[in-house]
């Protein structure tokens, strides 16, 4: 009947596809954006952890561990926090051979050890916490 009036789209039809076409712009924007920052926390976690394994390590070498609460700032954002405590110890037996070698009774000292690395991205707080626990073997003099 009206031939002239089905030969093109209306211009709601035209609104409705360019609303349909923004939303899916839009979700798409977003996921990107929400996959590089969930990336960005990722590689910032497996740092943070790296850095707290570096601190875990060091406790022990080259000096006694002793009971201690320490912090500091590992640098790029990150603060770091160190607690070590004892946990409980337990004489040794020696044989009769050790004996001949060592004379003073000896003690071994059972330490939890915890390192948190803290970081503030995109304006939230982050932390990871890593805990061993580590003995110590001591002799009566030391």
């Amino acid at each position: 009947m009206y031939p002239d009036r089905e030969a093109g789209f209306t211009l709601l039809e035209v609104m409705v596809a360019f609303i349909i076409a923004a939303l899916a712009i839009t979700l798409l924007y977003n996921g990107a954006t929400g996959g590089l920052n969930a990336t960005e926390t990722a590689a910032r976690t497996q740092e943070a952890v790296a850095l707290a394994r570096s601190h875990i390590t060091a406790v022990g070498r080259g000096e006694a561990i002793s009971r201690q609460e320490t912090s500091g700032v590992d640098g790029d954002g990150y603060e770091w926090h160190l607690h070590v405590l004892s946990v409980g110890s337990r004489e040794l037996t020696l044989s009769d051979s050790d004996r001949a070698n060592d004379t003073k009774p000896t003690k071994a000292i059972l330490y939890d050890i915890a390192v948190t690395e803290s970081w503030t991205e995109a304006g939230h707080p982050h932390a990871v916490t890593l805990q061993t626990r580590r003995f110590e073997v001591r002799s009566e003099g030391g």
